[in-house]
């Protein structure tokens, strides 16, 4: 396979649960030559998904990697979960992809997590194509999932490449290429002059689109000739990387209508690695330029994203990494640039899902593994870490950012063994998943888990049974409510003990504390130095402010949107110690934070329910007494309804079989997590 800058494409399969993002990627596998038969997600037989969780549900858990060939050109795409309680998976496969398939559901329109993906595609910049699927399907309605992405995708516009031709009945009998001029599927069931008029029609909207983009398509325009493919295809390619258009293909994952046609459209309008480092986007995930990571030997360093660490017993622990500049071999010295550990890798592998194959070489643009040798386990890294080949430049690459946590769970494994191995096993989930916190207690033996959502405990729980047989038993999720200050405040704290009738030692320390607005998190300020004093003094301090803004304070919750400025730390004995030091920083924060006044805060969520329109108002009453904001009411494509609301997460416990229960089973729902705000019952 070519190693030219245009001969690799790296992509995301990003969409709604159940849109046919797992069953796309195994058509894909399959037309290009990677699989002889389709599996079924249905059948729990599919490549991507290949974790037990995942073929018992029927759903993505986490990010599957699988590389195909297509036409001479290396395709890598990363099949994400739909579901937002494995919302990490996603983050961190836009962060590291060149370009997104967005698959649309022709039955549900544009649906909740397809929506909320989208926006962090474009906060990525991120270069797409759309698929509206399910075509093949009854109620199938391709328009008013267009009508819908124009109206959401505001102002990048969708611009139809296909569209599906309908028989007498209604169903779609083929699809249009406006392109290549030609129908694939069944058009001799159409009258020709149909399809004709279609075509003219079809490419007379894609030449008008494409007029506002490119002069010499608008001169044609103007003056009533119809551009020819070239040219079109060379003006979608230039306002697709711009991202001002998403070229639009359709057809059926499933029966794999419209699936050649994709793959083409991925070579031809979206970036390679190249191109995409040279977009605004693509700097923003890689902002250096080349000639600083040049060797002595004029070659560039190796420098890489982690993108997740995997600890297993097959095929072995390692680490996927985006390689953006350089070429990498097995031996090579790599170092984490942000947490100064270093480490070589024992061989260089190529993903299949859960399967690798050992290559003697990566290049920049790639996504490869790198695997463990048995001499030098994998150190410590995390999702969104830089490594760079020995003898780079210090750079850092633009980190990744994942939700926090909304609820909690007690864990207690059921036997003696199983105790010491839920730390352990807990630690190695947590490695592999940013969005999965534990820390150990509340009692001897227990640890408590924190996550996105039930689904996500719940999944976290079965993994510590299938993968490291340490079964446990849980208590109630609880809601991991977190907290604010309410104004600033600043207090001088002076702490002394006498020790004997000569020796008082005493410790001075100064915060200040003051509020942050919303999504800014908790950020500490330190002093650089403190002269006078044991060096030792300073890491005392950090860690005492770090453990109240992690939860030891007062309210009991971690500190979000808030700032602690260490403003002095000092004391008239040198020689005073530790303890001293971490006693007078403590009463400064508890006076500090007393001072302030204390907001609780409680995550709320984005909730959208799909249900048989004789059922809506059901869903309606039920989330009013949730006390939920609705936000829209709207009817689906195939005769449905939707609604929208904001929900506190304390209000969403065990909503799943409540709704089955109120609906017979018939209703969908997805929910996401839209905010913190002021606890429900608190003083004003």
């Amino acid at each position: 396979m070519g190693r030219s800058e245009d001969s690799i494409r790296n992509i995301g399969i990003i969409a709604h649960i159940n849109a046919g993002k797992t069953t796309l990627t195994e058509q894909i596998l399959h037309e290009t030559g990677e699989l002889k038969v389709c599996g079924a997600v249905e059948e729990g037989n599919t490549i991507s998904d290949f974790l037990l969780q995942e073929r018992e549900r029927g759903i993505s858990i986490v990010s599957a990697a699988v590389t195909c060939p297509w036409k001479g050109r290396q395709y890598t795409i990363l099949d994400t979960p739909g579901h937002i309680d494995f919302t990490a998976e996603v983050e961190r496969s836009l962060r590291v992809m060149d370009g997104a398939v967005a698959v649309f559901c022709a039955l549900r329109g544009v649906q909740a997590q397809s929506e909320m993906v989208w926006r962090r595609a474009r906060r990525y910049a991120l270069p797409a194509l759309a698929f509206v699927s399910k075509l093949d399907r009854e109620g199938a309605d391709f328009w008013t999932t267009l009508a819908q992405m124009r109206r959401l995708f505001a102002p990048v516009r969708p611009v139809p490449l296909m569209l599906p031709l309908p028989d007498e009945e209604g169903r779609t009998a083929c699809l249009l290429d406006l392109l290549e001029g030609k129908c694939v599927g069944f058009p001799s069931v159409l009258p020709p002059d149909e399809v004709e008029l279609q075509l003219w029609e079809g490419r007379r909207v894609l030449q008008e689109t494409l007029a506002e983009e490119e002069e010499e398509v608008m001169a044609d325009y103007l003056e009533g000739r119809p551009s020819s493919p070239e040219r079109l295809r060379a003006a979608l390619r230039r306002a697709t990387l711009a991202n001002r258009i998403v070229p639009v293909l359709c057809g059926s994952a499933k029966a794999g209508w419209g699936v050649p046609q994709l793959l083409d459209a991925v070579g031809d309008f979206l970036p390679s690695p190249q191109e995409r480092l040279d977009t605004p986007g693509g700097r923003l995930c890689f902002p250096v330029s080349r000639e600083r990571l040049s060797s002595p030997q004029g070659a560039p360093y190796a420098v890489m994203t982690v993108v997740k660490t995997v600890r297993t017993p097959w095929p072995g622990d390692y680490v996927a990494v985006r390689l953006y500049s350089g070429r990498l071999r097995p031996g090579d010295r790599l170092v984490n640039v942000n947490r100064g550990l270093s480490w070589t890798p024992g061989a260089l592998w190529r993903l299949r899902a859960d399967q690798v194959q050992e290559i003697p070489e990566a290049w920049e643009g790639e996504v490869v593994a790198l695997a463990a040798s048995p001499q030098e386990p994998i150190p410590p890294f995390r999702p969104g870490d830089t490594l760079s080949q020995e003898g780079a430049p210090p750079l850092r690459l633009t980190r990744m950012r994942f939700p926090e946590p909304v609820l909690s769970l007690v864990l207690e494994a059921l036997g003696s063994q199983e105790r010491l191995r839920l730390p352990q096993a807990l630690a190695s989930l947590a490695e592999e998943d940013p969005t999965l916190r534990w820390k150990k207690g509340p009692c001897d033996g227990q640890c408590t888990v924190s996550g996105l959502g039930e689904l996500h405990l719940q999944v976290a729980r079965e993994r510590l049974l299938s993968e490291y047989q340490v079964p446990t038993r849980a208590g109630t999720p609880l809601v991991a409510y977190r907290c604010t200050v309410a104004s600033s405040a600043q207090v001088h704290r002076e702490f002394k003990r006498i020790l004997t009738p000569s020796l008082t030692v005493q410790a001075r320390v100064q915060v200040q504390f003051e509020p942050l607005p919303p999504e800014s998190g908790a950020q500490l300020e330190f002093p650089a130095e403190l002269p006078g004093l044991s060096p030792d003094i300073l890491p005392v301090v950090r860690q005492t402010v770090t453990e109240f803004v992690q939860g030891e304070n007062p309210s009991g919750y971690p500190l979000t949107n808030t700032r602690i400025t260490v403003l002095e730390v000092s004391s008239s004995q040198p020689d005073t110690s530790e303890p001293v030091f971490l006693t007078a920083t403590r009463l400064a924060l508890v006076d500090a934070f007393a001072q302030a006044g204390t907001v609780v805060l409680e995550p709320v969520m984005r909730l959208e329910v799909s249900a048989p329109a004789p059922q809506i108002g059901a869903v309606l009453q039920d989330l009013q007494a949730r006390k939920a904001r609705v936000l829209q009411v709207e009817t689906l494509p195939d005769g449905g309804s939707r609604a929208v609301a904001l929900v506190p997460v304390a209000n969403m416990l065990s909503y799943a079989t409540s709704l089955r229960s109120l609906t017979g089973g018939r209703a969908l729902f997805t929910a996401e997590p839209a905010a913190l705000e002021k606890r429900q019952g608190q003083d004003s």
